[in-house]
């Protein structure tokens, strides 16, 4: 059980600076629209590139900020079903979620896997500044399998059953 705390521990670490990632990645979005504007109204000639990175970007820190979210338990949830519940039924709940997330991650790692190598090997680029999309599409996996292994050993160590036990309903 230590080990599972210490490894929760280092995912965790991880997860946060993913979560870094995504900011930055944020950040990076609105200097790329800010330089675009510019461009487009002192030079008359926005960045032709623009619309293409900025997608990456999201698409980079949607799935860069979904471990932290995961480390976090701060997912959107449905919890008329678990107030109603006893803890007990909470707990099971709890776990069946988990296991639902697994499984969810791990069909998820099956598709994106061969698209990703396909990526790889023919080194395919995006149509208007030609970068290439590999390491774009690598944070897809990388950030799903780094938030199953966060869920995984949440139910491992009980943190999930706790985590989910004490879930409130929105304003």
């Amino acid at each position: 059980m230590a080990l599972a705390r210490k490894l929760e521990l280092m995912l965790g670490r991880l997860a946060r600076l993913f979560g870094y990632l995504a900011a930055l990645s944020l950040f990076a979005i609105v200097g790329i629209i800010l330089a675009s504007v510019v461009m487009r109204r002192v030079a008359d000639s926005p960045l032709y590139y623009t619309e293409e990175l900025v997608g990456l970007l999201l698409s980079a820190s949607l799935f860069l900020a979904l471990p932290m979210v995961t480390k976090q338990a701060s997912h959107v949830r449905v919890t008329f079903l678990a107030q109603a519940l006893p803890e007990r039924g909470r707990a099971v709940l709890a776990v069946l979620a988990g296991l639902v997330t697994l499984g969810f991650c791990g069909w998820f790692l099956v598709e994106a896997i061969p698209w990703l190598e396909f990526a790889f090997k023919r080194n395919i680029k995006t149509e208007a500044s030609s970068l290439p999309l590999a390491p774009w599409m690598a944070v897809l996996p990388v950030s799903v399998a780094l938030s199953a292994l966060l869920v995984l050993v949440r139910l491992i160590t009980g943190s999930e059953r706790a985590s989910f036990s004490h879930a409130k309903p929105a304003d």
